[in-house]
């Protein structure tokens, strides 16, 4: 039996009268979310439950062909209804002027390109876009927030050099995890020599460490590692080029000499035990990580789970779709129907990539100096040279 009451904006389903406004309309409520709304209000902010549909099925796990048939509608419909919804640009808000205990820094690469996160424990701090993890990219992505007292990276190179730029006066501490990967790659994890075997055991040992005295200990096991193994490693053999026929002399046991040389180089700087000493103007020491795990299980894991579901985007769309999965997990973030309203629902980020277009076209145009493109090719102005031509062409 078709009935006149209206569907819920937000969910699609069925609605009952839920009293009256002070104007005398019919207030409806939705049975299955609860959603309070007059039928003035469903013409009026048709945009409202557009974004707030939009949102949710972005940052869910749903197809849109599923989604859009659980709101009674056809993929093609909801694809349309979305069609502004894609130009809502989420930025985060970063308080310039906190100053965290710890910050975790990270990438994760997609289809859409690198993904750098800067998050602490509990929420992202801020994200960037970039092509690889380069300094300046880190360099964006650290810019805007208070130097931390403790950053915790994967040992990449571009974010140490943004690290040493943008917060001078934090201390650094190497995701330990990832120290142990790096002796992995190159002793496996089924080492055959004994120096591989001692050395990759005592890697593992890393993320066990939780005082200055286990810290100790594994320092001093580092250098009785050196001590008994110094002569082993430094064994070198004579190979020849098979393209010059050159002989050269190699380490013959360099897989295990450069996990060796990695594990020394970290505790040299001084990157491996940080949280352990921490400064004295950390707020909660005894709650310092010494991996990035928290970045890389609770974002990157869900992040990369998020591009699996919604699979195909384009790349813009990808991104559009992880910027607002980031930006909800923001420390407080903001309505996602304020932003959509305080952006003209799309129409700021249109007309700036509509007046972009036309620059970009007008710029190719004679007005700048280069040559018409379509003309009669006929000059019709006086020229001093023009004249009967005689004699022959010289």
């Amino acid at each position: 039996m078709i009935t006149n009451r209206p569907s819920c904006p937000l969910c699609g389903n069925n609605t009952k009268k839920n009293g009256t406004t002070s104007k005398s309309t019919t207030r409806w409520r939705c049975t299955h979310c609860g959603h309070s709304f007059t039928r003035n209000t469903q013409t009026h902010n048709k945009n409202t439950a557009t974004m707030a549909l939009f949102i949710q099925w972005a940052t869910g796990t749903q197809s849109l062909t599923t989604f859009a048939a659980h709101h009674g509608v056809t993929r093609q419909t909801m694809h349309h209804r979305f069609r502004w919804c894609w130009w809502i640009i989420p930025t985060p808000t970063i308080d310039s002027f906190r100053i965290h205990d710890q910050i975790f820094l990270d990438a994760t690469y997609l289809k859409s390109g690198c993904l750098l996160i800067a998050a602490s424990k509990t929420h992202v701090i801020n994200w960037t876009w970039a092509r690889h993890e380069t300094t300046a990219a880190y360099t964006e992505l650290l810019r805007p927030i208070a130097a931390p007292l403790i950053a915790v990276t994967d040992g990449g190179q571009g974010a140490q050099s943004a690290i040493h730029h943008c917060w001078p006066t934090t201390r650094i501490q190497r995701c330990l995890v990832h120290a142990q990967r790096t002796v992995r790659r190159h002793t496996t994890s089924n080492p055959r020599t004994d120096a591989g075997k001692t050395l990759y055991h005592l890697a593992l040992k890393l993320t066990r460490i939780t005082d200055l005295d286990q810290a100790s200990t594994w320092v001093a096991h580092l250098h009785e590692f050196d001590h008994t193994y110094r002569e082993w490693m430094n064994e070198k053999t004579t190979i020849k080029d098979p393209a010059t026929g050159a002989y050269t002399k190699v380490y013959t046991h360099q897989r295990v000499r450069a996990a060796y040389q990695s594990l020394l180089s970290l505790h040299r700087r001084d990157l491996l035990f940080t949280y352990l000493q921490p400064p004295p103007t950390t707020i909660d020491p005894d709650n310092l990580a010494a991996t990035t795990n928290s970045l890389e299980g609770g974002i990157n894991a869900p992040i990369k789970e998020l591009a699996r579901r919604h699979r195909g985007l384009s790349l813009p769309h990808q991104r559009t779709v992880m910027d607002w999965w980031l930006y909800l997990h923001t420390e407080v973030p903001d309505d996602p129907v304020k932003i959509a309203r305080d952006q003209r629902w799309g129409q700021d980020a249109l007309s700036t990539a509509t007046d972009l277009i036309t620059h970009n076209t007008t710029a190719t145009t004679n007005d700048n100096g280069a040559p018409a493109e379509y003309d009669t090719a006929i000059d019709t102005s006086y020229q001093h040279n023009l004249g009967i031509q005689k004699g022959w062409i010289k």
